[in-house]
């Protein structure tokens, strides 16, 4: 007999919405790999900044919900493709501002049609109401999974002991 508190990754949401995030990925990158070369979180950054322009590492960092790391590594791609700019702030050092080069920007131009309708496929089976409805649920989930990431982190320090503190 099972016990109540048995995870069954069938039923569990953060389960399902990763394999959905997965699969729409996948599906959305045959939009733009093969013509561009782009990856995943190349396209996010291309996407974000279009978005924002200009913007700064870490608006892109909140937009795109990607870490740091993966931000700063794609930025470099990005820039390295001359497909967008970095410019030093001349009074602050530590701060940038990130754009789009024309290219850039001629690229989110031509990639962007067939990710809405991609999305527009993915949301076929939906009614417009059961479509409204979703969008208002993702953006609940989303601002309660920032509340539970703040409090994780404030829960699970980051700094570590070392031997000679225990």
């Amino acid at each position: 007999m099972k016990k109540a508190s048995t995870l069954e990754l069938q039923h569990f949401l953060p389960y399902k919405l990763s394999r959905l995030l997965n699969d729409v990925s996948i599906g959305l990158q045959r939009t733009y790999t093969p013509s561009f070369g782009l990856n995943v979180s190349q396209w996010r950054m291309l996407a974000a900044a279009a978005q924002l322009e200009p913007t700064s590492v870490t608006e892109l960092t909140d937009y795109s919900g990607m870490d740091k790391v993966t931000v700063s590594r794609a930025l470099r791609e990005m820039v390295d493709k001359k497909l967008m700019t970095r410019t030093l702030d001349e009074n602050d050092r530590r701060r940038s501002t990130i754009e789009l080069t024309e290219e850039g920007r001629r690229i989110y131009d031509e990639i962007s049609p067939g990710a809405v309708e991609y999305e527009r496929d993915l949301l076929k089976p939906l009614s417009a109401d059961e479509r409204k409805v979703l969008e208002a649920l993702v953006d609940r989930l989303l601002s309660q999974a920032a509340i539970l990431r703040q409090a994780s982190s404030r829960t699970f320090p980051s700094r570590r002991r070392t031997a000679s503190s225990e």
